[in-house]
């Protein structure tokens, strides 16, 4: 298993604080996307839950015609001031929270700094949107990564709303999370998350109630 238990219910625990404060549904990505789309029908199978997940991928809708204060408005604002809030750190393009490894209570950003890697463990939350926008930095703090295959989400309406995670959230279909990962692949770094991925397209194939040799 890639992750340890502990990491994916610390995980799931800042996806309740995050999806229960949010006054519109975001988009679910990545690892956790994948588990409730196949979760079910894996644990009918083999007895047993799927692959949870530790790092956090979200999708927004930006309009790029967004003026500064719409955009002060928007799903995305009020994500970040919840991150915020929970003392999440802004790095490169995501956000980082760090835990000791042990004890697995939180660690501060100066505290971070005095530790080994291997002292700790570290949970990311990565946002994203259909569109870039000029003045997305003064909201994020970095430069937003954007995701055009969002648009199939929030342009073309190919998801479902579903209740989770103590709120309600957009989760993309079968299909356009197995786009995601394909594309994702061929440029992970890290073997272990490369491994996830092609677990998770495998699961998607395989356990998703959508017949892919259509």
């Amino acid at each position: 298993m890639p992750y340890q238990e502990y990491e994916t219910e610390i995980s799931r625990e800042h996806l309740n604080a995050i999806f229960s404060q949010m006054q519109e549904p975001v988009c679910l990505l990545g690892g956790w996307a994948v588990y409730i789309t196949v979760n079910t029908e894996f644990s009918n199978r083999n007895g047993r839950n799927y692959l949870g997940s530790k790092d956090i991928d979200l999708g927004f809708h930006i309009d790029p015609k967004w003026s500064l204060e719409e955009l002060k408005n928007s799903a995305l604002a009020q994500s970040v001031k919840i991150l915020d809030d929970r003392k999440f750190i802004g790095i490169g393009s995501r956000f980082v929270k760090n835990y000791d490894i042990v004890t697995r209570e939180e660690i501060t950003e100066e505290e971070s700094k005095k530790r080994n890697m291997y002292d700790m463990f570290q949970l990311f939350v990565d946002p994203m949107a259909d569109n870039q926008h000029a003045e997305t930095q003064k909201i994020v703090g970095f430069a937003l990564l954007d995701e055009p295959l969002l648009s199939r989400v929030f342009v073309d309406g190919n998801y479902t709303i579903l209740t989770e995670f103590g709120g309600k959230f957009k989760l993309p279909m079968p299909e356009t999370l197995i786009s995601t990962k394909l594309k994702s692949v061929p440029i992970r770094t890290q073997d272990d998350k490369r491994i996830k991925d092609i677990s998770d397209i495998y699961a998607l194939l395989w356990y998703s109630g959508v017949d892919f040799h259509e």
